[in-house]
């Protein structure tokens, strides 16, 4: 799941942000793993944001983050070698015959820095639905 934002959200040649669930900002953000991840900046005038949230069932989750403070934003299982600099670590995954593998991920299109725009709370609705029962 991999997201291009706009150039005047870039950290480095914008004025965006990125943060994730376990506090990494900007730039250290860039590979580790978290429940969601967020990138923010200004468009036109507004600050907007594109929250990326990985549903506890997704594979691998917490997924790893490919947030770039260059504007790349994408939820990354496979990059294990790169993002934990292990040359042994291997991404791949097969896939048994018959079988399957699930990827759940919510975007949330957001005005607002993360904060203002609750992405915790979006995130954690995402993750824990209420629960309703019909008698």
């Amino acid at each position: 799941m991999g997201i291009r934002v706009a150039s005047s959200m870039d950290v480095t040649r914008g004025q965006g942000h990125i943060l994730n669930s376990r506090g990494d900002r900007d730039g250290a953000a860039w590979g580790k793993r978290a429940e969601w991840c967020d990138y923010w900046g200004p468009v036109e005038g507004k600050v907007v944001g594109i929250a990326i949230m990985d549903h506890p069932t997704s594979f691998r989750h917490p997924t790893y983050w490919h947030a770039r403070d260059y504007g790349l934003f994408a939820a990354n299982p496979f990059g294990l070698r790169d993002f934990t600099g292990d040359r042994s670590a291997n991404g791949s995954h097969t896939i048994p015959a018959h079988g399957g593998v699930t990827f759940r991920y919510r975007i949330y299109l957001h005005e607002g820095e993360a904060e203002q725009a609750k992405v915790a709370d979006v995130a954690a609705a995402y993750a824990n639905p209420p629960r309703v029962d019909v008698r």
